[in-house]
């Protein structure tokens, strides 16, 4: 069985292609057979690039050579959906065809070519003889002197090379309205300074206000970023991140069975404790000095019970080891069941980058007002039932978050690593970071012309930050003022704002989107514009709304249910929202819905007068009340939310 394509499959291609199968005829099975194969590794290579470009994607694909009226097809195919909603009526299709082409390309989906959008789209597409704006074609000869990393990775750039995007084809043939990863990565690209291909570490905090999509976004572009680097990294450096990322936070116990399946399912100690994998573990967890003696008491733990050399009474499951009278350790008893996780680890590394997942080089956090030092850099931990104790309770020196990721970063130097905090002003930045606030300066980095090392409090090692580190923080600016942050930290990061996008133009989060009633429609991009204009004029621009409230919208169907989704937004989200922005101020929120401008039957909050009517109800007559010093009365309307004139009447007398 073939791992990759072959020049026969595509002659085979051309030669039976649009005949009909014959299942008596010999040759035509065996091409039957060996065409099947293509489409397996055609779904190989669609669920590589799935993972790595479009990882809230899936994959369709059909299996068999022939088509429904039982003739051998001229290519083989498989769909990615960019999005779990994404219009199944579009998608990027991958595959090889009887012309003698790998190709790619965005393509529709169950239209015939006589239909009115298979011909726009035809015209969209071009031919292969011109550049087309969404396909992209390359020579058998060419793809077959790759590997499928090589092949998946022509994908992407190509992919990355469209003049247009997935969302912006939909929008020309008017097919659905989804968005994909591929373009609010985009969207969030354009943003002043946010170049990836450098040198210098950046440090860099994204802010604005809520709802703008700045985790999402960021989330996103990670693993465009920091994952999607794989097929270019040496087979070492691989192999180094792997064991760093999925061997080194193992336990004791685990790592042992790893090494031990590795070495062929027996070894003595001594063999053990020289191992890769028992190395990297007792240097992460500080135990360099006691490895023999921890992997000694690891070993006998968790040996089992029918063991006539190992006299331990109490051990601890599950019972995976076994000594022989000459001291080899060997794997035994049920081990296969309790540790086929750990099985398809070591065979992941055997294998190479290509039968593993993408490592992921970036570490995500999210400060809070009890985050601290001693989990972001390092600090004391207690640990209870660690195997070489016999499962008392200790304490241990252990390495926060963004230590560990300066560690795994030094084993893969040309390679990028990113440490994300979310929230970050949420935290005590001053004691989250300590002395790496002077550290993570880029020209105090490893390497660099005033690098600096500084002794950590609890492990007493010299510590550096090193180069190939990034720094990202996002912040929401209504949480709080950027003006609160820290002055040291202000200095030492780049601030990018990430603002509302109410614009309605191709490719932007709330393009297009509308909500049709009868003749009513309501203008979603034109009412979030009016709104946070308002907002601005009576508060601040940090606490605008964010479009994301409402990209949610275009995945439900036009008409009532779409209503009943943005009633939903409204009821649940934005006025509450704006309840805590105006601190109940109830008036103001009339204005920034423009509920002083419509019918009462349209408000979502109605204003009626005082309680003159009810003072000698509520107080008897002789209340002494000055019926002019009582407040207006506010209540929120429920009806209003199944109005359109309610959300229409919020813009329509601006011109915006």
């Amino acid at each position: 069985m073939t791992d990759y394509f072959t020049s026969e499959h595509f002659e085979l291609l051309s030669k039976w292609k649009e005949t009909i199968y014959d299942k008596t005829d010999p040759e035509q099975s065996r091409a039957y057979a060996e065409l099947k194969q293509a489409y397996r590794l055609t779904e190989d290579w669609a669920k590589a690039v799935q993972t790595a470009y479009f990882p809230a994607g899936h994959v369709d694909i059909r299996r068999r050579p022939t088509t429904q009226a039982n003739r051998f097809a001229r290519y083989n195919w498989a769909r990615i959906y960019p999005s779990h909603d994404a219009p199944k009526e579009l998608a990027y299709t991958i595959g090889i065809n009887a012309e003698q082409y790998f190709e790619v390309k965005i393509d529709t989906v169950g239209l015939h070519g006589d239909h009115s959008v298979r011909r726009t789209y035809e015209v969209l597409r071009g031919d292969r003889n011109n550049s087309s704006p969404i396909a992209a074609y390359l020579p058998a000869a060419d793809g077959l002197a790759m590997s499928m990393a090589q092949l998946v990775a022509w994908t992407i750039a190509a992919i990355r090379g469209f003049k247009l995007s997935y969302s912006e084809v939909a929008a020309k043939l008017n097919i659905g309205n989804a968005s994909s990863d591929e373009d609010i990565l985009k969207h969030f690209e354009s943003e002043p300074k946010f170049e990836m291909s450098r040198e210098k570490p950046i440090n860099r905090i994204y802010y604005g206000p809520p709802g703008t999509g700045k985790t999402y976004a960021l989330s996103r572009l990670l693993k465009q970023h920091y994952e999607q680097e794989m097929t270019s990294v040496s087979d070492e450096e691989w192999r180094s991140g792997f064991i760093a990322e999925r061997i080194v936070p193992l336990t004791w116990w685990e790592g042992a069975v790893a090494a031990l399946y590795q070495l062929g399912g027996s070894a003595k100690v001594g063999q053990l404790f020289d191992h890769p994998f028992i190395q990297a573990i007792a240097q992460a967890k500080g135990r360099n000095r006691n490895v023999r003696q921890t992997l000694w008491g690891t070993l006998q733990n968790h040996t089992v019970e029918h063991s006539t050399t190992v006299n331990l009474k109490a051990r601890i499951g599950p019972a995976v080891f076994d000594k022989s009278a000459d001291s080899v350790w060997q794997l035994a008893g049920e081990w296969r069941d309790a540790c086929a996780d750990l099985m398809v680890l070591v065979d992941q590394l055997k294998a190479g980058p290509q039968a593993a997942d993408p490592l992921q080089r970036y570490s995500m956090v999210t400060f809070h007002q009890s985050y601290g030092y001693e989990e972001f850099v390092e600090g004391l931990r207690p640990v209870l039932g660690d195997d070489a104790d016999g499962g008392e309770v200790r304490y241990e020196i252990r390495a926060g978050v963004f230590k560990e990721l300066c560690r795994r970063a030094r084993l893969a130097p040309t390679q990028r690593f990113a440490m994300v905090i979310d929230e970050i002003n949420r935290g005590n930045v001053s004691k989250i970071f300590g002395e790496l606030i002077t550290l993570i300066e880029a020209d105090k980095r490893e390497g660099a012309e005033h690098a600096l090392s500084i002794v950590l409090p609890y492990s007493g090692e010299p510590f550096s930050v090193p180069a190939n580190v990034d720094v990202i923080g996002t912040m929401n600016t209504a949480d709080r003022s950027l003006a609160l942050l820290d002055t040291a930290l202000r200095r030492r990061f780049e601030f990018v704002p990430v603002m509302p996008d109410a614009s309605d133009e191709p490719g932007a989060p709330l393009a297009g989107l509308r909500v049709t009633l009868g003749e009513k429609v309501i203008d979603v991009p034109r009412m979030l514009r009016a709104i946070n204009e308002r907002i601005e004029a009576l508060y601040d621009r940090d606490h605008c709304i964010g479009h994301a409230y409402f990209t949610a919208l275009a995945h439900v169907a036009d008409g009532s249910a779409r209503l009943d989704a943005l009633a939903q937004v409204f009821r649940h989200r934005i006025v509450p929202l704006l309840e805590e922005y105006f601190f109940e101020d109830w008036q103001k929120i009339r204005l920034v819905l423009a509920d002083n401008q419509k019918a009462e039957s349209a408000q979502f909050v109605t204003e009626s007068g005082g309680h003159e009517d009810e003072l000698a109800r509520l107080f008897g007559p002789d209340h002494g009340q000055d019926i002019y010093g009582t407040k207006r009365r506010y209540a929120v309307q429920a009806a209003a939310f199944s109005v359109p004139d309610a959300y229409i009447g919020i813009y329509h007398t601006m011109s915006i």
